[in-house]
């Protein structure tokens, strides 16, 4: 860990990125840079997240288990894993180590036993990156297995840094790179995995889906999904129902897409019905209002703006004035850095939504 002004520096930094019109890699790779050389570690990765369901999204990352990601996921949301990302982004202290959670025994942790270890990973931090609006995603660090664990220091210093982090994450998702986002409606796509979460069949949508997720064709070399199917699997395989197993992400072209999966009803030999759609409007808005952090009263405010109403039905449908309506555009604008209703529209109600 670095000095205490470097520290500062440091921190500084990250804050600067939490009010930058970087887009979300770009803020991934930057924070990455001067964590690494502050905290101290080589190898690493960084997940997005559904901050509705705390299911890994896509994200970036450096290390060398990319074929076994599948096992590891499925182990860390498989439950009773040590430091495992949902239950970080529920806790008070952002931040955690596998050495601290396992008391210095590192192979109590099924997925670093079977997974990390054999390339070489000795202790693994995470932090959660949750500013006031939610966890949009999570950083693992790496060290190698002849490095000291991480400190005190090192947690305390993620754990500060976890919401400034959130926060340009959030503000990162916000940005939509010119011509995406205008994709037309797709067909639905199922898979059907067995119990070792292998696929058995998958329809011709479901192909179409795949190929659209970023870095589809590392993925099909691979020989695995997308990333973000494992967790949900697991879920779903998990049964009971007291935990949701669905994620909302978005694939290269802009398209929004959700991932549903749910056992079959025939649970003989375990399979899971993974479905991948078009999101619906009111998933997207959500997720949308949640990214540009509107308050609930300035969602119901731009939610009737966008089913059509002029300021006056607003005004007799909220019961405010429209002066009220008015403070609380203004406010939209702010945080979404626009100056029209037209952007507003354009940007919270993409074309495969209106439907």
């Amino acid at each position: 860990m670095g000095t205490g002004g470097q520290q500062a520096r440091c921190r500084e930094r990250l804050e600067r990125l939490a009010t930058s019109t970087l887009d979300c890699e770009s803020i991934q790779r930057e924070a990455i840079a001067d964590l690494q050389r502050l905290v101290g570690f080589d190898r690493w990765c960084w997940s997005l997240a559904d901050p509705k369901t705390l299911l890994p999204l896509g994200g970036v990352a450096e290390h060398d288990y990319g074929p076994r990601v599948p096992r590891a996921l499925e182990l860390e949301y498989a439950g009773g894993d040590f430091a495992a990302k949902d239950v970080l982004a529920r806790r008070a202290n952002l931040a955690g180590s596998l050495s601290t959670e396992t008391g210095g025994d590192l192979a109590r942790s099924p997925r670093w036993d079977e997974v990390m270890r054999p390339v070489g990973i000795g202790d693994i931090a995470v932090v959660a990156c949750r500013d006031a609006h939610g966890c949009w995603g999570w950083i693992e660090a790496y060290r190698d297995g002849g490095d000291r664990p991480f400190q005190d220091d090192d947690l305390e210093f993620l754990a500060n840094a976890g919401p400034a982090l959130g926060s340009a994450l959030r503000r990162g998702l916000g940005f939509t790179p010119p011509g995406r986002g205008t994709a037309e409606p797709s067909t639905t796509g199922v898979i059907v995995l067995n119990a070792d979460l292998r696929v058995v069949g998958a329809t011709a949508g479901a192909r179409s889906w795949i190929d659209a997720f970023p870095l589809a064709s590392l993925f099909t070399a691979w020989g695995m999904l997308p990333a973000t199917i494992y967790p949900v699997a697991t879920r779903a395989r998990a049964g009971g129902g007291a935990t949701e197993a669905h994620a909302l992400d978005r694939v290269a072209d802009g398209r929004w897409v959700m991932i549903e999966a749910a056992p079959l009803e025939e649970r003989a030999h375990g399979e899971i019905a993974v479905t991948l759609r078009d999101a619906t409007s009111r998933e997207t808005f959500g997720r949308r209002c949640r990214i540009y952090g509107l308050s609930p009263r300035e969602r119901e405010v731009v939610a009737a703006l966008v089913a059509g109403l002029d300021t006056r039905a607003v005004t007799e449908r909220l019961f405010i004035s429209p002066h009220t309506v008015q403070d609380h555009l203004k406010s939209v604008f702010e945080k979404m850095s626009i100056h029209s209703r037209r952007e507003m529209l354009a940007k919270l109600s993409a074309p495969q939504d209106r439907r």
